[in-house]
């Protein structure tokens, strides 16, 4: 291995790396839509039931949950723009797909 092959090998690293964090984060707007979907066909699963313990969606709650993915969307790519070069500037997106991921278990509970 000559000099100019660590080098090359050197530079490849961190652009693989910023291609990844770039679409985990801009996978994020896709998840965030998924949960709106998912979301509001969980409501509308509700909408023909009649009895007293019918599983209905509360105002603050549900507009947490199905309003705070696109936050969390938009917070994941504008924090990657300062992120996205560090070494482990990839958990930002994780991260945001871990709350994403954790927000339709809840809906998923909350409707079943």
């Amino acid at each position: 291995m000559t000099a100019s092959n660590a080098t090359e090998t050197h530079e490849k690293a961190p652009r693989s790396r910023l291609w990844v964090n770039w679409l985990l984060a801009l996978s994020t707007i896709l998840g965030a839509g998924i949960v709106q979907l998912f979301a509001m066909g969980a409501v509308m699963s509700t909408s023909a039931c009649s009895a007293p313990n019918c599983p209905k969606p509360s105002g603050f709650v549900y507009g947490l949950l199905t309003y705070g993915a696109p936050v969390i969307a938009v917070v994941a790519i504008a924090l990657s723009f300062f992120t996205a070069r560090l070494a482990r500037g990839w958990l930002v997106p994780a991260v945001a797909w871990l709350l994403l991921i954790l927000d339709v278990a809840i809906l998923a509970v909350t409707f079943s």
